[in-house]
């Protein structure tokens, strides 16, 4: 995470909840985001421009090496007469665009891409682009293709 406040109100919130607390909420305040400090993100991972209009749930796992761009959501789906769910774990060197909405007990594989303003509502398998609403996998990553030109990938 590039941001070194939120790395401090997370490790805050492991010992001195309040100020751990606090200092989430100074960051959130600064940045224009809901990123919890509770959640799991792995480190190398970045939020471009301070994560501005970012939402990470507080259960949400996002692994190492990962780019997110603005006004991302990572959460829940709620029904009518349900308890909410856990929201999505996200693999290591995870791109995803911005506007995207990522919501549910999915897994989003290593490797991936997922569209700006893509709405994933099932899990993401590694090494793949995911785009569209709502979202659907447009080209898988594979040991011969490489995601260079050829013809299996009509590129």
């Amino acid at each position: 995470m590039n941001s070194r406040l939120w790395k401090i109100s997370h490790r805050l919130y492991g010992g001195a909840r309040f100020l751990g607390r606090v200092t989430e909420i100074v960051y959130n305040t600064l940045c224009g985001n809901g990123i919890s400090t509770k959640a799991e993100i792995g480190e190398g991972t970045v939020f471009y421009h301070h994560g501005v209009g970012c939402v990470v749930h507080e259960l949400c796992r996002i692994g190492k090496n990962c780019r997110v761009f603005g006004n991302v959501t990572l959460g829940c789906k709620w029904s009518e007469n349900e308890e909410p769910g856990l929201p999505p774990r996200v693999g290591n060197n995870v791109m995803i665009g911005a506007g995207a909405v990522i919501l549910g007990e999915i897994s989003i594989g290593d490797n991936s891409i997922i569209g700006a303003n893509a709405v994933v509502l099932e899990d993401v398998p590694a090494n793949s682009i995911a785009v569209g609403v709502p979202a659907v996998i447009k080209r898988r990553n594979t040991d011969e293709c490489k995601y260079a030109k050829c013809s299996d990938c009509n590129t």
